[in-house]
Order: structure tokens, then C-alpha cells, then sequence
């Protein structure tokens, strides 16, 4: 019979501690098998056996405090036999504790004082979502999307109002425009999702293509923006930083959760009113003055130039376009593109 073994809270998210603990895992030298289970809030694992005690059936679970923290839960099925004892199974769990702890630490302190760990840690998060609405049957995918809406909304605002700015003034003002526009495309994408029920056809189209749609702009900001983003700012400013997105992250949490606490109590919010109440927060970003042609309409096809505009506005117009696979293009790929679609 399972037992719960011990618990600690740690001043991180869940899904950022979810994260370290797999790390932790790999080096822990009591661990010889671990894996994640496929509800996306534990680690299974088995420990070695000592001369005291055999863990079996270890269970690592980790769930939220409610705002930004969260707490690690252990439990296992001790075995009593001829080298272990109840006595030495207590031992046993203090020192996989004590491991844990030493493994953890570390990594805690770090994000902490580094932003790009807290927004990499969201990602892993929508991730985890997105892999357990694809697994799960219709009657809990409502929650489940619930759930991803409103975690992607706190993480966008978070990077609209505080990091794309900086992205935008110390590194690349298109690359912080593009991030921009395909957030407003997840935007559009996850209010088209919330207008299925999880049983009806067209559910599933919908989350694949929200699903492909945020796999790119994850890659992009990981691979380009945010390593770009942490050389300009240096150790000091990214601390300031990681302070300022913990700070209204709890802010943001707060007002999550007394929104789904006031959907709840009363009639459903639509998906349209959902998206304006997600945007009306926001604070207002001028736009950006760009150097295409004026509005004149002419009987034959335009060639787009695109050096004459920014990428974030042909991803726009390739939208409206009705281009196919935009997301993935190059400028150039974007104006023949939009060239041949006009």
C-alpha cells in the first residue's frame, strides 16, 4: 500500500518545478528508473535496493499552491524483508529528500533571478496541456482547455507588456513585432477552439492547428529572441526583470482565477466575450509606421516588395490572403506568396 513519504513547498510554479525534478532525476544516484506520467503532474520511479530499505512504486507528485509556488509530494510502497525494515525505510525517504533538495536548490535559485527559465517553464507547461487534452477523453478536455486558455493568456500578456518592449528596443523591433502577431494568431486560434465542445468533428482540427501554431512561435522565441534578449540585457536587468514577472505573474494568477471563480457561479462567458475580457488588460501598443504603398487598388496584380515592410505585416496580409503555411516563411516567401494570392 502506497504511503506518502514527504513534502515541500518550493517558491516556483508547478510546471517549472516539474521540469527540475525530471533534471534531478537523471543525476539522483538512488533513482535507477524514472519516467513521466502521462497525466503530466508526477514522475514515476523506482529506487535502488540498500542494506535498509527497497522503494517501490515511488510516485514524485508536484501541483500548485494556488498562485506561483507549488509543492512536491513523494510516495512508495515500501517492501520489509530481510534487508529492510519500516525504521530503514524512513531513513531511506530522508535521504531521497535530502537529494532532492540538493538537486533542486540550485536550479530554483537560478530561475528565480532569470526570466527566460519562468517564460521557458510556461512553454513546457502549454505543452504538457496540449499533450494531455490530445490523450484524454471528451468529459475532462473542457477543463483541460480551461485551463490552456487561461495559462496562455497570463504568459502572453506577461510577454507583450514587459519582454517583447525589451525585445523590441535592445534586440530586433520586426522580431518583437512578429512575436506579436502570431500571438493575436493563438489568439484567434484558441477562440475558434473554444467554440467546439470536445466531442464535436471539428474540435480536433482546431487544436491541431493551435497546437502547430505555437509549436513555431516556441521555437522562434527559444531558439532566437530570448538567448538574444539575455545577451543584451546582462545578469542585472534580467534579474530586474525576474523580479517585475513574478511580481504581476501573481497579479495576473489572481485575476485568473477570480474570473473562472465568477464563470462558475454563473452563465458561461462566450469564447468572443472570453477573448475581449483577455485583451481588455493589456496596455495599448502604438503601431508601427510602415513603408508600403498607399491603398490605391490596380487592375493588375501588385508585386509585393518586401523590403518595403516588415515581416509582421506580411504575416498579416498573408492571413488575409488566405496563404497557406505562413507562419513557417521567410519575408521573401511571404511576398511571392502574397504577391501570387492578390
Amino acid at each position: 500500500m502506497s504511503e506518502k513519504l514527504f513534502s515541500r513547498h518550493y517558491d516556483v510554479g508547478s510546471e517549472m518545478l516539474l521540469d527540475f525534478l525530471q533534471q534531478a532525476m537523471a543525476g539522483l544516484p538512488t533513482v535507477t528508473s524514472y519516467e513521466l506520467a502521462d497525466s503530466g503532474d508526477r514522475i514515476n520511479f523506482t529506487t535502488s535496493l540498500t542494506l535498509t530499505s527497497w522503494g517501490e512504486n515511488m510516485v514524485a507528485t508536484v501541483e500548485s499552491d494556488g498562485r506561483d509556488g507549488s509543492v512536491l509530494s513523494v510516495s512508495g510502497e515500501p517492501r520489509v524483508g530481510v534487508l529492510s525494515t519500516p525504521w530503514g525505510e524512513e531513513i531511506h525517504a530522508a535521504t531521497i529528500e535530502s537529494q532532492l533538495f540538493a538537486a533542486l536548490t540550485p536550479s530554483i535559485e537560478m530561475a528565480q533571478s532569470n526570466p527566460i527559465m519562468m517564460l521557458q517553464a510556461d512553454h513546457r507547461r502549454v505543452e504538457a496541456l496540449f499533450a494531455r487534452i490530445g490523450v484524454t477523453d471528451n468529459g475532462e478536455r473542457t477543463g483541460l482547455v480551461r485551463q490552456l486558455v487561461s495559462a496562455l493568456r497570463v504568459h502572453m500578456e506577461l510577454e507583450e507588456n514587459h519582454v517583447y518592449p525589451l525585445l523590441g528596443s535592445e534586440v530586433d523591433s520586426d522580431l518583437a513585432e512578429e512575436a506579436e502577431v502570431e500571438h493575436q494568431l493563438a489568439r484567434d486560434g484558441l477562440a475558434q477552439l473554444e467554440e467546439f465542445t470536445p466531442d464535436e468533428p471539428g474540435f480536433d482540427a482546431a487544436l491541431i492547428m493551435v497546437m502547430a501554431g505555437i509549436e513555431h512561435h516556441v521555437q522562434e522565441e527559444e531558439a532566437e529572441a530570448f538567448p538574444r534578449l539575455a545577451s543584451e540585457l546582462g545578469a542585472d536587468r534580467l534579474a530586474e526583470l525576474a523580479r517585475q514577472l513574478t511580481s504581476v505573474r501573481a497579479e495576473l494568477l489572481d485575476r485568473e482565477q477570480s474570473d473562472q471563480s465568477g464563470q462558475s457561479g454563473g452563465a458561461k462567458t462566450s469564447a468572443k466575450e472570453g477573448k475581449a475580457e483577455g485583451t481588455a488588460s493589456r496596455k495599448p501598443r502604438p503601431k508601427r509606421q510602415s513603408n508600403r504603398a498607399g491603398s490605391r487598388r490596380n487592375t493588375s496584380k501588385a508585386k509585393v516588395n518586401p523590403e518595403d515592410t516588415t515581416k509582421a505585416d506580411l504575416l498579416q496580409q498573408a492571413k488575409k490572403a488566405g496563404v497557406s503555411g505562413y507562419s513557417h516563411m521567410s519575408k521573401a516567401e511571404l511576398a511571392k506568396a502574397i504577391s501570387r494570392a492578390q
